[in-house]
């Protein structure tokens, strides 16, 4: 779900992942290898300090970058067409409910084909559409660019912050996982849904972290939330999956009412779709998961097994420079690039 852009640089090293986040923070990471990650060199830059970023990314041995836009400024809509419609069509039907729409580069990404009865039968598909707008896309490429860099690819959080769990879905049957990745930021939330690594559902939320404050980030395991109607939680020996990290524990639900009925839309627009699938985890990213308390009461809200992003876990020497769920979309534009030939 990339954007290309013009690109005159041809790399065998890995690129640069920068991703402009809604914390208004530039986060910047390069890794080597291509199965056993190790960190060459990570960087968080305010986006107003230019001068900062360009001295970034001077310490970086490669000129190639990826970039991920910020997750604010992306358009996101399900929408319903007949299966034989032309992207003029869809366009349209997109812009009958919003005209940011005729100004952005769209990427279409089938979900679902069905069958609308009655005497005229028609095969029609479900398609999730992502839209940044051009001025957008223009703003970010030159920004990196003044700092030196040359951009190969820009693309959207929702695909880089799958990506960052990609090591969980390798195994076969672990496409039959389906989880919930929410990502909180002060700016814009956003609630993911996949099977395996495959992105089903996505929607912006309306709800804003109150308060997302710089804090210490610690993973040191602490219980899975197995939730069950939000009430009961039981403790699960030497099964937590590598890369994720329980939040704290509590028994409060969350009491922002509006934000879980928002993810429970989210939910019951999958069941429509994959009536047979239920959530199996829910997943936080982003600076707002910082809050671990919020995570948990959520999860307890929503009776899942909860739990908070730390892709540091698969990538040697993050642990000290770039841990915690701040990291994940940034850490999922690696993985994607990983061996520098993408």
């Amino acid at each position: 779900m990339g954007f290309q852009y013009r690109c005159s640089l041809r790399s065998t090293k890995p690129p640069v992942a920068i991703h402009f986040g809604n914390d208004d923070v530039v986060r910047l990471m390069q890794i080597s290898g291509e199965h056993d990650f190790a960190l060459d060199a990570s960087f968080e830059v305010l986006s107003t300090d230019d001068v900062g970023l360009k001295e970034a990314t001077a310490c970086f041995n490669s000129r190639a970058a990826v970039v991920s836009v910020p997750s604010s400024e992306i358009l996101l809509r399900h929408i319903r067409v007949d299966y034989d419609a032309n992207e003029d069509e869809v366009v349209q039907k997109l812009c009958g409910q919003n005209e940011a729409w005729s100004s952005a580069s769209i990427r279409q990404l089938p979900i679902f084909t069905s069958i609308r009865g009655g005497p005229n039968a028609k095969l029609q598909q479900e398609l999730l559409c992502v839209g940044v707008s051009h001025g957008i896309i223009d703003r970010c490429v030159s920004t990196v660019e003044r700092a030196g860099m040359d951009v190969r690819r820009v693309t959207v959080p929702v695909h880089a912050t799958l990506r960052a769990f990609d090591k969980l879905y390798r195994r076969d049957g672990d496409e039959t996982i389906t989880s919930m990745v929410v990502d909180l930021d002060k700016k814009q939330t956003i609630a993911m849904i996949a099977h395996g690594m495959n992105l089903v559902v996505a929607s912006s939320l309306q709800f804003k972290p109150t308060s997302v404050t710089k804090q210490q980030w610690s993973s040191t395991p602490a219980l899975i939330l197995a939730g069950d109607n939000g009430s009961n939680f039981e403790r699960r020996e030497n099964i937590l999956p590598r890369g994720l990290v329980e939040p704290c524990q509590t028994g409060a639900n969350c009491n922002d009412n509006a934000f879980v009925e928002e993810l429970r839309g989210c939910i019951r627009h999958h069941s429509t779709l994959f009536p047979e699938r239920a959530i199996d985890r829910l997943v936080f990213c982003g600076s707002g998961a910082l809050q671990t308390e919020l995570c948990s009461s959520v999860a307890n809200a929503l009776g899942l097994e909860g739990y908070i992003a730390d892709p540091s876990a698969w990538i040697r020497g993050a642990e000290e420079l770039a841990s915690g769920p701040t990291w994940t979309t940034v850490a999922g534009l690696c993985f994607a690039h990983a061996g520098g030939s993408q």
